[in-house]
């Protein structure tokens, strides 16, 4: 329910606020006063685009909020999806700057216009003569007759079930239509994978050769250095371990003379331990730089194929190209398990169509039984609102492919007089009939329907006296299950108010803004007097509006 709409800033609106009743609310004004202003600020709640042009003030921003209290349990889910705060009430705002940016609000928290359609779907229906597009829907006539069949948890399981039999269908068409490039993919990427596990890769091996190749290609100036070092450090005639060793038998001499002594003879004892380890190193050195240009080549070769590898796939270790060869393994695993997904869709797919045939032939046949009493009800409302010589049929063919709302093709035809063919709303009713028929279809369902606040903007248009009254009537009784607002010229419509409200303009020496007050009792009798006679009403239009009011 639409409880309450603050409008500041917008086209000729200063600022206005509505507290909305319950159940009927009427909008009553002259013409131009600024009713449909009203229309489309709440426009922009539900959605619509804007642009600094709907500024009134082109120096401060305008500022559309509406408030809703006991939203249906449907908001709960399209808040969750996106990831807006669920609580009590539902506070939605639209802020447009000057410059034209617009920024939407719900619960204080900012989202897209996508989410305020999607909301408002749920919240507001709006019925307008030059916008009944709904009447030429067939979904609309399905939603309508399943509303009357009363069988919802039959068709939110079809429509669950529905919902994964089309997404079987879309990945079972992506796998096929993208066999040939895939067969193309996997055979490459088994060449890969084949170049990569030939390769026989291991972790550390790249290392390990380098430096293996280092040591073979310098292997003579290693060998010439090993035996100048072994020369100077232990076999020529003054070999530096031997005067080391002579050193230390002098100093021997004099241990215990000095601490100092003593640990520079420990060092003399460590310089000779350092010097055999040297040596001890060296030779095992030589040994592993020998030269071997056989080994050199094939170190050199295996290297080659690791760079080439490397270059290939871009990387710069080893350890990265066994990653990709383990992906590679993974994907032609994946791709050689796509027959067997193929085959698992088609018949997961079969055995949906199965289920889903027989649900929507149930479907079918609760809807065939309730079209005569619908078509019933809505040609007695038509003929209560003076379209006597029109009619409806409801036509429900099958389809011969199911879709998301079963397996039948539901269209609404109608006749405006006796002995005329019954053709498509579209091609044959006037806005008028159009906008009653609405009004007749809706009435005829909308205590079995748990539909939003509904608003109807103007459908009485060009109707007056009884029929206007009964129009008033209809509105009244739908008013007793749902929240009705409706903009009217229509006295008889008006005289059916919980809560009315007028719309005027007021003028100043340098500007005209459009403003709204609710209506006292006494209020009102004035006001449908006026509508019923002109400014200032008569004796006889007061009397009249009374009657109307049943004062």
């Amino acid at each position: 329910m639409l409880r309450s709409l603050n409008i500041r800033n917008y086209a000729i609106i200063d600022d206005i606020e509505l507290s909305l009743d319950n159940n009927l609310n009427i909008i009553t004004g002259e013409t131009g006063a600024g009713k449909s202003i009203i229309i489309g600020a709440l426009g922009l709640i539900m959605g619509n685009r804007s642009d600094s042009k709907v500024l009134y003030n082109e120096d401060r921003k305008c500022i559309i909020e509406a408030v809703f209290s006991n939203v249906p349990p449907s908001i709960s889910d399209i808040l969750l999806e996106a990831d807006l705060d669920d609580d009590n009430e539902l506070i939605v705002r639209r802020e447009i700057v000057p410059s034209g940016k617009s920024r939407a609000f719900v619960n204080d928290t900012p989202t897209t216009l996508k989410v305020l359609q999607e909301l408002s779907s749920q919240l507001i229906d709006l019925n307008a003569q030059f916008q009944l597009n709904d009447l030429y829907k067939s979904d609309f006539y399905i939603n309508i007759i399943d509303a009357v069949a009363g069988h919802s948890p039959v068709v939110d399981n079809y429509r669950n079930l529905f919902k994964s039999y089309s997404v079987a269908k879309r990945e079972l068409e992506s796998l096929e239509n993208s066999e040939s490039t895939q067969i193309k993919e996997m055979d490459f990427m088994k060449f890969q994978l084949g170049e990569l596990t030939e390769a026989g890769l291991s972790i550390e091996e790249q290392s390990q050769l380098e430096s293996e190749s280092a040591l073979l290609e310098k292997a003579e100036d290693i060998s010439t250095l090993i035996e100048e070092t072994k020369y100077v450090l232990t076999d020529s005639d003054n070999n530096i371990k031997e005067i080391i060793s002579q050193l230390a038998i002098k100093w021997e001499r004099i241990r215990g003379m000095s601490p100092k002594i003593d640990e520079n003879l420990d060092r003399f004892s460590e310089l000779d331990d350092i010097i055999h380890h040297i040596v001890n190193e060296i030779d095992g050195l030589a040994s592993s730089a020998e030269n071997d240009p056989t080994r050199l080549l094939e170190i050199q070769d295996r290297l080659s194929t690791i760079y080439n590898l490397q270059k290939k796939h871009g990387v710069n270790s080893i350890k990265e190209l066994i990653d990709i060869s383990v992906q590679l393994q993974k994907n032609i695993s994946s791709y050689e398990s796509r027959s067997e997904t193929i085959l698992r869709l088609k018949e997961d797919i079969k055995s949906q169509n199965i289920e889903l045939q027989h649900i929507a032939n149930k479907i079918s046949k609760s809807r065939k039984k309730v079209i005569p009493k619908l078509q019933k009800q809505v040609n007695e409302r038509m003929e209560d609102l003076a379209m006597a010589s029109a009619a409806i049929k409801i036509e429900c063919k099958p389809n011969d492919i199911i879709n998301r709302q079963g397996i039948d093709d539901i269209s609404i035809l109608f006749k405006a007089n006796k002995g005329g063919h019954f053709q498509p709303i579209r091609k044959v009713a006037s806005g008028g009939e159009s906008a009653r028929l609405m009004l007749s279809l809706k009435s005829a369902v909308a205590k079995k329907m748990s539909m939003p606040t509904m608003i109807f903007d103007e459908i009485d248009t060009g109707i007056s006296g009884d029929i206007a009254g009964k129009i008033g009537h209809i509105i009244k009784e739908m008013a007793d299950s749902h929240q009705i607002i409706c903009i009217t010229h229509s006295p008889q419509v008006a005289s059916k108010a919980d809560k009315h409200y007028f719309v005027y303009k007021e003028d100043f020496s340098d500007k005209t803004i459009t403003n709204v007050r609710e209506l006292s009792k006494k209020d009102k009798v004035t006001e449908i007097a006026k509508m019923l006679s002109g400014n200032p009403p008569s004796t006889y239009a007061l009397k009249n509006a009374k009657e109307l009011l049943s004062i």
